[in-house]
């Protein structure tokens, strides 16, 4: 119940705060209302602007580079040759001429819609690289060196035969034969079974993996899987990472499992031959997208032990990939984790991370385009974030988009700032307290402010999590009020007095209590 006057700092003195610009102008709203704005030139030019930045980057991050062709042991023609080897060994008189059951394709998407008419089909997997390719260094963000940036590039995935395609051109790379468990059982009774089968693909195609790691798994099938950490640079601890698809990719067939709490991923499959693990930073409702390239979403090829990963993403070894997971932390939690039921944002969240530095914004969720997030690398020149930064405002940009949904875009773009960053910053404050403990407040903003105020807090807390922040404080006398409360308040609200008067109405009170709510509102009125 108390209200903060002076100003937090994080762990080193580190500033950690919200200066989100709404970036309203009489254009972009006119834009807005008569349905025509276009993002496009803008787009270009962000991309040429960053490429040089980025570059200096890349060289220290480990951007994926394709190597030499690999014969693929499931295409249909090395299968048949396999079978036809094992029928003669058998001396079987007769003989079977095998059908595709899959088909290994190359699209060819000419806009960013295109792209998310592919992703929105979540039982394929699409890869920005061939899978028949050697991958070489460990990174992602691969992009067809023949075509420019301002434009996608190549989708590789193997479909089922009988699969629908979307209205996307592609062109059909190979004919694909492989059995899933309920076809192998059907082949048991056969003459070669598909265990057989598939370990002749595998050494007709040069791949011993299938047969040649007796040290740690035998002839017998095994599960891939393993576990993905996240080093938290605020608190020095490595933690686990949850929900994060993990892909298991046997040349062009792939598996795929979400890490659970702990961080654990297994595919559901047990299988002989190593298998190629990566990651696409992306659930179903959200993606974040590499910044220089905005057409695809950020992935990672893992290359250690084929057998199991254990990986930690740290951002000395590598700083791109570490702030994909900075992001997709907060984004999971906001999306799958318990937000006391308010509104989530709806799916297609785009969040893109930004090294841009001259502007001093930690993050942007403009009201012309509430599906693309940014959130900046730095504060100021050369101030970078931290995990918790990165959390906080990632938090808070999704709170906004969230608003923006709940109101209804041309009730949030005429909303008075300290309405919507009151909210957000309230998020924001509710998350990292649960998420740090005791430390959440020093990291959720740099101070309050007549924008950014605290009275979301304020509305919430009983006075015990201002225990440590006695100096400076004044009691406001208002507590008992949950995020769903504040959040119905909001509904068409777009001024403070608006705000205020709603929020008396969500539940019954005194007048005494009224007074309260009058004085705690002129408070930050007037801060």
């Amino acid at each position: 119940m108390n209200t903060k006057i002076s100003q937090n700092f994080s762990h080193n003195n580190e500033k950690v705060g919200v200066s989100t610009k709404l970036m309203i102008n009489a254009s972009l709203v006119l834009s807005v209302l008569c349905g025509v704005s276009s993002c496009t030139d803008e787009i270009e030019n962000e991309i040429v602007e960053n490429n040089a930045k980025m570059q200096e980057l890349d060289e220290s991050d480990g951007t994926l580079r394709l190597g030499k062709k690999i014969p693929n042991p499931y295409s249909l023609k090395v299968v048949q040759q396999a079978y036809d080897e094992l029928a003669e060994k058998s001396g079987l008189r007769s003989r079977e001429t095998l059908a595709p059951t899959h088909l290994y394709l190359k699209f060819a998407p000419k806009n960013l819609e295109e792209v998310k008419l592919l992703e929105s089909d979540t039982t394929l997997f699409f890869y920005s690289y061939p899978l028949d390719v050697e991958l070489i260094g460990e990174g992602g963000g691969y992009h067809d060196p023949s075509l420019p940036d301002t434009v996608p590039t190549y989708q590789y995935v193997c479909v089922p035969i009988d699969h629908p395609l979307p209205e996307v051109e592609y062109e059909v790379l190979d004919e694909v034969y492989y059995e899933e468990d309920e076809e192998a059982e059907l082949r048991s009774g056969r003459a070669i079974s598909w265990e057989q089968l598939e370990e002749k693909a595998y050494l007709l195609a040069g791949d011993s993996s299938i047969i040649s790691t007796s040290e740690t798994r035998g002839s017998k099938q095994w599960r891939a899987g393993g576990r993905l950490r996240y080093e938290d640079n605020y608190t020095n601890t490595v933690v686990p990472l949850e929900g994060v698809p993990v892909r298991m990719r046997y040349h062009i067939i792939t598996y795929q499992n979400c890490t659970d709490k702990s961080g654990y991923f297994q595919c559901s499959k047990t299988k002989r031959g190593d298998c190629e693990y990566s990651i696409e930073w992306k659930r179903d409702v959200f993606r974040i997208i590499p910044e220089n390239k905005l057409f695809v979403t950020a992935d990672y090829v893992i290359q250690e032990n084929k057998s199991r990963v254990d990986k930690i993403f740290r951002k000395s070894d590598n700083v791109k990939q570490w702030i994909y997971a900075s992001l997709f932390i907060p984004a999971h939690e906001y999306f799958y984790k318990d937000m006391c039921g308010i509104q989530r944002p709806e799916k297609n969240i785009d969040i893109t991370p930004k090294t841009r530095d001259d502007d001093n914004i930690s993050g942007n969720c403009a009201p012309f385009r509430p599906k693309e997030i940014r959130i900046f690398r730095y504060y100021s020149k050369n101030k970078e974030k931290n995990s918790a930064s990165y959390y906080g405002t990632t938090i808070h940009e999704l709170a906004h988009s969230a608003h923006c949904e709940y109101i209804g875009i041309l009730n949030f773009i005429f909303l008075d700032d300290n309405v919507a960053d009151t909210w957000a910053v309230g998020v924001q404050d509710y998350c990292s307290l649960r998420k740090y403990g005791e430390y959440g407040r020093l990291i959720a903003h740099n101070s309050y402010g007549r924008q950014y105020t605290g009275l979301v807090n304020d509305l919430r807390d009983t006075g015990t999590e201002d225990i440590l922040f006695t100096d400076g404080l004044v009691n406001d006398g208002v507590s008992g009020y949950t995020l769903l409360d504040v959040q119905k308040a909001l509904t068409n609200a777009t001024k403070w007095s608006t705000f205020r008067k709603q929020l008396k109405l969500v539940k019954p009170i005194d007048n005494e209590t009224s007074k309260k709510i009058d004085a705690l509102f002129n408070f930050w009125a007037t801060y």
